[in-house]
Formats: C-alpha cells, sequence, structure tokens
C-alpha cells in the first residue's frame, strides 16, 4: 500500500496511474498532519512525500515516524535536488529523493524498490522461530579485514576470492562486508545485482537483528553472502561507525568468518572495522608509493598498540620485474609477507567475467596462492583485537597530526 502526502493532488493521481492494474492501493492526504491517521487506517509500506511539503517539515516528519515504523519505506519528491537536501534527506532516514523533472524515469522504480524491501523488512519482523541460544564453548566468528593506504593494489580481488577459498577449504559459514560505502566492487567481483545494500539495514537499524539482516544479504553461487555498499555514493552519508560496528557484531554471530573490504583511507568507518578485527590483512605491491604507505599504516598500528600478531601482510603481484626485489621490501616494512600473489592475465578477465579466480582457474598459480592465504587465515592463532575500542579515537587523532 502506498501513501501520498502532498497539498496538491496532482502526485497520488501520477503514482495511482503507474500502478493501475497491480494489487497496490495507492491513497493521498494533503497534510503531513494526517500522517499518523492515515498510517492507522491504511498501514501503508510506502510513503511519498510531495513537493508541495517543504522539505524541512518532511525532514521531520520523516526522523519522527520512521523511529516507530522499522518497516515502512518514505521517498520524496522534490522541485529541485541538491547536495544539501538529499544529505538532510538521508540523514533523516528518508530512502530515496526524486527531482520532479525526473519522475518519468525514476518514481516508478524507486516505490517498486521500496515495496520490495519494506516486504523483506516484515517478513524478517515477523519470524516466529524460536531463538537458538548458543551452546556453550561456541565462539563468535573472526573478523578478517583487507586494508591498504593506496588504491588500485587489488585488495577486491584478494578480499573476495579469499572469502571463498575459505569457504570451499574450511566448510564454514563466510560473509564478505564491503566498507567501500562510495565506491565498493564487492558486487562487481561476485556479479551480483545490489537488490539491498548495506544503505538498506541502516535504515532500519534500530530494529536490525539476526533475522532481519539475513534479509539483506545476497548469496554466491559459491555459498559465500554479502552485504553490499551503496548503490548511490551519497547513501553512504547516513551510515555511520556507529552503525558499522553493530552490523559487524550481529555478522560475526552468524558467521564462522566475515571477510572486510576497506576503501584506500582512514575513514571512521575504517578505524572501526580494523578495531573489531581479529587480522588485518595489508596490501602492497611492488611500487614504491604502495609502500610507503603501507610503510605508515604499520607504523600507525603499532604505535596504536595492536599486537604483532593481528597485522598481516600481503604482498600482491609479488613477481613483477620492476627492480625491486622481495626481501627488500620486507626489509622495508620490518614484516615478512604472510602471502605473496604472482601476477597472472587472468586476473582482469576474472574480475570482468565477475567469477573468482579460485573457482573459474583453480589450478592456476595465483589461485594456489589464495587458497594458501585462506590457510593461512585459517590456522592463524587469534588474539582478539576486541574491546579496545578506545583505540579508534586515539587512532583518528594520531591520523589528523600525521596528515
Amino acid at each position: 500500500m502506498i501513501l501520498v502526502i502532498d497539498s496538491s493532488s496532482q502526485l497520488n493521481t501520477r503514482i495511482g496511474g503507474l500502478f493501475i492494474g497491480s494489487s497496490e492501493v495507492v491513497v493521498g492526504v494533503g497534510d503531513v498532519l494526517r500522517i499518523d491517521e492515515a498510517v492507522a487506517a491504511h498501514k501503508p509500506d510506502v510513503i511519498v512525500i510531495g513537493p508541495a511539503i517543504p522539505v524541512d517539515t518532511a525532514f521531520a516528519t520523516a526522523e519522527g515516524f520512521l523511529a516507530g515504523h522499522p518497516y515502512a519505506q518514505m521517498l520524496m519528491v522534490v522541485e529541485a535536488l541538491d547536495s544539501t537536501v538529499l544529505r538532510n534527506a538521508m540523514r533523516a532516514g528518508i530512502k530515496d529523493v526524486i527531482e520532479s523533472a525526473s519522475l518519468d524515469e525514476q518514481l516508478k522504480p524507486s516505490i517498486e524498490r521500496a515495496l520490495a524491501i519494506s516486504s523483506r523488512l516484515k517478513e524478517s519482523l515477523d519470524i516466529k522461530d524460536e531463538t537458538v541460544t548458543e551452546e556453550a564453548g561456541d565462539q563468535p566468528g573472526k573478523v578478517i579485514t583487507f586494508f591498504s593506504t593506496k588504491g588500485g593494489v587489488g585488495k577486491s580481488v584478494i578480499s573476495t576470492n579469499c572469502a571463498v577459498a575459505l569457504a570451499k577449504s574450511t566448510g564454514k559459514e563466510v560473509v564478505v562486508l564491503d566498507l567501500d560505502l562510495q565506491f565498493g566492487d564487492v558486487g562487481i567481483m561476485y556479479q551480483m545485482s545490489p537488490n539491498h545494500t548495506i544503505f538498506d539495514a541502516v535504515q532500519a537499524i534500530s530494529r536490525l537483528d539476526e533475522d532481519m539482516l539475513k534479509g539483506f544479504l545476497m548469496v554466491h553461487t559459491s555459498g559465500v553472502k554479502a552485504l553490499l555498499a551503496p548503490v548511490r555514493p551519497h547513501e553512504s552519508d547516513s551510515i555511520t561507525a556507529a552503525h558499522v560496528k553493530e552490523i559487524i557484531d550481529l555478522l560475526r554471530k552468524l558467521f564462522d568468518y566475515v571477510v572486510i573490504d576497506t576503501p584506500p583511507s582512514f575513514t571512521d568507518v575504517v578505524l572501526t572495522a580494523l578495531d573489531e578485527s581479529d587480522q588485518i590483512y595489508l596490501i602492497a605491491t611492488m611500487d614504491m608509493p604502495s609502500i610507503k604507505n603501507i610503510k605508515l599504516a604499520i607504523q600507525t598500528l603499532k604505535q596504536l598498540g595492536y599486537p604483532e600478531s593481528v597485522i598481516k601482510f600481503v604482498l600482491n603481484r609479488a613477481d613483477s620485474k620492476v627492480w625491486l626485489e622481495v626481501d627488500e621490501v620486507e626489509k622495508s616494512l620490518g614484516l615478512k609477507a604472510d602471502a605473496k600473489i604472482p601476477s597472472d592475465r587472468i586476473v582482469p578477465r576474472s574480475v570482468n567475467k565477475g567469477i573468482p579466480i579460485v573457482l573459474e582457474q583453480p589450478k592456476s598459480s595465483i589461485a594456489k596462492s589464495l587458497f594458501a592465504l585462506a590457510e593461512r587465515i585459517k590456522d592463524a592463532e587469534i588474539k582478539t583485537n576486541r574491546g579496545n575500542h578506545d583505540r579508534g579515537g586515539m587512532l583518528r587523532g594520531l591520523v589528523r597530526r600525521l596528515s
């Protein structure tokens, strides 16, 4: 059911026309003051606020309403869209903002996506299965974060392939969390359509539990599951470090391994992932800018007291002929490489096809090195890094001084 709030009936009529012949009922009211009355009477899945409603009134209405109605999705139509309106709308929990000039292209798809999300949320909220309590001795899943301070080093290729290799070699439950919130590539690596993303999970954060979170995960053919990055870069504005911590905590209860892919920067979200990690794999390639940046990252993490057993190092394209030797890189960093991944022309082909190398070419040298890395992850002694959440604040201060 779709509720339209606008002092003009034009938007209501237009949306009604879009859903002629469907089972969706469209109801319109002329004032946000009537939202509670209309919701009680019609129980809408999607609420569309029209352009005649002042934007500040729309934001206040969304903040007050959505907290108590976690399954309802709210959209907003505006005459003119700018970055400030978009940012404030996302912070208020509004699912999408559509400019009047783009209604023909965007209105129906946006409403249909919101209806699908609402349906999935209601299913999760209505689950009556008994809660399974943890048996004595059960351990939470291991959190493995792949990080680099430089882009283009193959971090997403390594993290997504390692996740599949872990699942295949251990038979355990594995999930990939894409924390590159603006330009994440996990969906591309796995050839997944982003029907649901971390942005959807955050919109329901006040009621998010393990069962609901499962509804936002995409499933790869290997059995690996993924919580994808937002479809639109601006949606990242509404995702905070606190949200990410809550989601990691839930994923740790659901999966044996939580593999996290990150952007190449020390954002608040990345700092949270690092602080929650059991193992941190720093990725570098055989070039001086990459080595310099990873050296700085290692120094920073060590200054903050992360155990040496937590900080790992992966050298990608380790066989590149670039007038550098592997032992020179290891000496410079003060770390032995936990894995040395060779170059291979099958990598770009694998990425373009959306099929992990460990599945398409499991006998190749690069696949063997990725399976070996997965074995190291499985066998690593875990000296937990959890519980030291003050590190996040310390790291923020240090990063500011270094920048």
